[in-house]
């Protein structure tokens, strides 16, 4: 799902996802990428609609920013931002991230997304992985 949102502000939440033993700890790199679209796009989830963007990989930890919109039915607050998407880490890390496990996750700041278009060297490109989309 792509919303065209303009230069609006965002809440972004970095987390840390720390690889486990299992050989899966990298097949699933999350993101929100389109290959179609080349770009990031907008999914919802409870009360959210978010956009995954990879910012680090390594074989020691792989760190995400999670942009929120949190102009969705339900006004969410700095709380409820960190209550919904830590419900929504764990949940998503139980089930379609497998071999990852939780580190940290960042209190939320006021940010803007990336909305260009990636022509060429996207982070999905440079690693060659299968990420989540």
């Amino acid at each position: 799902m792509v919303h065209a949102r303009g230069t609006q502000k965002f809440e972004r939440v970095t987390i840390t996802l720390v690889p486990t033993a299992d050989e899966r700890s990298f097949r699933h790199i999350p993101s929100t990428f389109s290959k179609t679209n080349r770009t990031y796009g907008w999914r919802h989830f409870e009360y959210m609609d978010y956009m995954i963007v990879p910012k680090k990989i390594s074989s020691n930890e792989i760190k995400i920013d999670i942009f929120v919109d949190p102009t969705t039915k339900k006004k969410l607050q700095g709380v409820d931002i960190q209550k919904v998407v830590t419900n929504f880490v764990k949940l998503k890390i139980h089930s379609e991230w497998a071999g990852l496990k939780l580190g940290n996750i960042s209190r939320a700041t006021v940010a803007s997304p990336p909305d260009q278009t990636f022509h060429r060297g996207t982070i999905e490109e440079i690693l060659g992985a299968n990420l989540e989309g």
